[in-house]
């Protein structure tokens, strides 16, 4: 162990007397963050401005018993709910025409138009079911406002087919029971009473959450900030990694480190020295990347236990990938050319440049062919509170692959200093 904190030490001491390889692994990804960052908005999520809705409500209403009184009132209170304020913001117009030029004006992504019998289809009796329809007239050129006004509405008419349901129910029931006289009276209170009791809460189910991670650990927002610096932190440890990695090839091209395995010890242990002081070296850097991040852009990483896995096995990822990148070359040219090529795929693959709350489908499953990317997605579940039973796999992963690539690294060095 003394031979192996000796090595590390020697080398520690080198990379620390290294100022531009240290601004690279430091001031570098602080920046690339910072440019990115607020390009996408600064330190908070991406968000969009409310849809602007005209909303034209023709419905005359309707005095039957047990009745609301005007339903289509009921939904314009429903689209300008608190809890709607972000998504849409409604303004009222006196007729369909006005509604319909806001929206040709640019003045409005959409118009919503309640037609007059809205309130008399609700509450109607009839054997045969009427039916009426809300418009939903859009700006073509505005296709998620109007996919966004289209699904508060249609959220906001379930509840009245259910009490419109209710209503033909109560009134088929009335009928059998040969009291056509009180069918009409009937059907009109169970719709009413359903509304009231039921429609009226589960008439709007439209909310902006965040994913859910196994488990149902609650989530919680988080910033672009925080998603983009985790991804160049990790990149820019496997940049880390390999420039101090390369003191490897230095010594090689002085003669010390052929001497060095013709010695008693083992090449295990030189390897474990080396291993040791990139490892050191990339913890370092990211503990100060991850200091600078909650100081600099209030980023929360989440759990301390958590980031403390995830930000070591991190580092064991970077060193095993640069001691079997150096293994495989002869130059510090050949050094520089290809652990770039190599960390610059395994980043576009990974998603390094984009996060992880950014893959979905065939690109998610590309991610976990490449051990930055089950990092990248541990990182988004535990800064959405995620703790460390939800990153197992995330942490498995990646340090089964550091353990391969090292092994790796030790039997080239063997071959080619036997």
């Amino acid at each position: 162990m003394s031979r192996i904190l000796a090595i590390a030490w020697k080398d520690l001491r080198s990379t620390m007397r290294n100022v531009p390889a240290l601004a690279m692994m430091l001031v570098a990804p602080l920046a690339l963050a910072a440019l990115l960052g607020f390009a996408f908005g600064g330190g908070q999520s991406f968000s969009m401005s409310a849809t602007k809705v005209a909303v034209a409500n023709t419905d005359v209403g309707a005095s039957a018993v047990g009745a609301v009184g005007n339903y289509g009132a009921v939904v314009v209170g429903v689209m300008k709910s608190p809890e709607l304020k972000d998504i849409i913001t409604v303004g009222d117009k006196p007729s369909a025409a006005e509604a319909r030029k806001a929206v040709d004006d640019g003045k409005a992504a959409a118009a919503v138009i309640i037609p007059a019998d809205f309130s008399g289809v609700i509450v109607g009796t009839s054997s045969v079911a009427p039916t009426t329809a809300i418009e939903v007239y859009e700006n073509p050129t505005q296709q998620i406002g109007g996919a966004i006004t289209e699904s508060v509405v249609g959220q906001a008419l379930l509840g009245f087919n259910g009490a419109r349901a209710a209503a033909t129910a109560a009134a088929g029931l009335a009928t059998a029971n040969g009291d056509g006289d009180r069918a009409g009276e009937l059907a009109q209170k169970a719709a009413a009473q359903y509304f009231q009791d039921g429609g009226a809460a589960a008439g709007v189910s439209v909310a902006q959450r965040a994913p859910r991670l196994p488990g149902g650990v609650s989530t919680k927002d988080v910033g672009v900030s925080g998603t983009i610096l985790a991804g160049m932190m990790i990149f820019f440890m496997f940049f880390g990694a390999n420039n101090v990695a390369r003191t490897i090839i230095d010594e090689d091209r002085a003669g010390t480190l052929p001497r060095l395995f013709t010695t008693p010890t083992p090449r295990q242990t030189i390897l474990g020295g080396k291993f040791s002081s990139v490892f050191v070296t990339v913890t370092v850097q990211a503990v100060i990347l991850l200091v600078a991040g909650r100081l600099i852009f209030s980023i929360d990483w989440g759990r301390l236990d958590a980031v403390a896995a995830l930000t070591l096995v991190a580092a064991a990822v970077a060193s095993g990938l640069a001691l079997l990148v150096i293994s495989l070359v002869r130059t510090p040219a050949q050094a520089g050319a290809i652990g770039a090529g190599v960390y610059l795929v395994l980043a576009l693959l990974g998603g390094n440049f984009t996060g992880a709350a950014a893959a979905g489908g065939t690109y998610a499953t590309v991610q976990k062919l490449t051990p930055n990317g089950w990092l990248l997605q541990g990182w988004d579940a535990v800064m959405r509170g995620g703790g460390l039973g939800d990153i197992v796999l995330n942490l498995l992963a990646p340090l089964l692959f550091a353990v391969a690539c090292f092994a790796v690294a030790v039997l080239r060095f063997r071959k080619r200093y036997a």
